[in-house]
């Protein structure tokens, strides 16, 4: 799947969750294979609600860099400092220097 469609389906899926139950999302045949492939931890996250958007949209812009031809490692090394970023620099400035 591309990026394109990998937000279309986390946008439906998110959509359906403010007017379905899981049990009926997961009856659903339509995300069969987006469930049980590629998306199946993305869509776990969706639908257990511990999804983080921010992440999301930053690894689709990753992935669309990766599609226009950019090679793989730049573009993990980009999102990796995204990730630190956002999780491990705000820890690492709250430590007390050494004396």
């Amino acid at each position: 799947m591309d990026a394109e469609e990998i937000e279309r389906t986390v946008n439906k899926l998110i959509d359906l969750l403010k007017t379905n139950t899981v049990e009926e999302i997961e009856s659903m045949s339509e995300f069969d294979s987006f469930k049980k492939g590629a998306g199946k931890m993305l869509y776990q996250m969706v639908i257990t609600n511990t999804f983080d958007n921010s992440i999301f949209k930053e690894m689709m812009k990753m992935k669309r860099l990766i599609e226009s031809g950019e090679d793989q490692y730049s573009v993990d090394v980009k999102f990796g400092r995204y990730m630190a970023g956002k999780f491990i620099d705000p820890v690492v400035k709250n430590i007390p220097p050494k004396k």
